[in-house]
């Protein structure tokens, strides 16, 4: 048997969004235990894992957030949604650091587990970027060979990213379609 209690509801009066919540997130810090909400009112949310308490407040985004990330050694984290925008956030100090153009909604975000790293999914494309220069290192779209390879009927010419997820030896990168596929990338560093 498999038994769950609602140990925690957290509401508007508690400091909690005001509209749908799109994405939450847990950070693997142990020494600072985290967990993380974006939602459909622009706002990030950082909660005290411990006692669920709102720490703080990240505010930035002109539009929806479709989505959070939080880095792997969870002193970052990273939102996204309907404006384009990817905000890089410092989660010590609860503080903006900068901001990355994707071009399109972003639906999906993920920092590898070992560069450093952020994937954005939108719906034009993946975008890789390098976060110390802060810039794009690649794009990976429908021009890449054999995109459209194994599908049998065309359901969509321009399909958008929904979900992405790294392999543990961050070599390989899976992402979900509108199209219905999963295309599984292989990311080889030239450094």
């Amino acid at each position: 048997n498999t038994l769950a209690e609602c140990k925690w509801t957290i509401d508007q009066a508690s400091g909690g969004h005001t509209e749908w919540v799109g994405c939450v997130r847990f950070s693997p810090n142990l020494q600072n235990p985290l967990v993380v909400s974006g939602g459909w009112d622009k706002v990030v949310k950082v909660w005290n894992l411990n006692n669920m308490k709102l720490k703080s407040n990240l505010v930035g985004h002109n539009s929806v957030i479709n989505t959070v990330a939080i880095a792997p050694d969870g002193s970052l984290c990273a939102s996204a949604g309907k404006d384009g925008t990817t905000i890089l956030w410092d989660l010590n100090e609860g503080r903006e650091l900068y901001r990355l153009n994707a071009g399109s909604q972003v639906n999906a975000l993920s920092f590898s587990p070992n560069r450093y790293w952020l994937v954005a999914g939108t719906d034009k494309n993946i975008i890789i970027w390098d976060l110390e220069s802060k810039s794009a290192i690649i794009t990976l779209d429908k021009n890449a060979p054999d995109f459209f390879a194994h599908q049998q009927v065309s359901i969509t010419k321009n399909p958008a990213v929904t979900s992405l997820a790294w392999s543990r030896s961050g070599t390989t990168l899976y992402a979900g379609y509108t199209d219905h596929m999963i295309r599984v990338w292989e990311v080889i560093s030239s450094e």
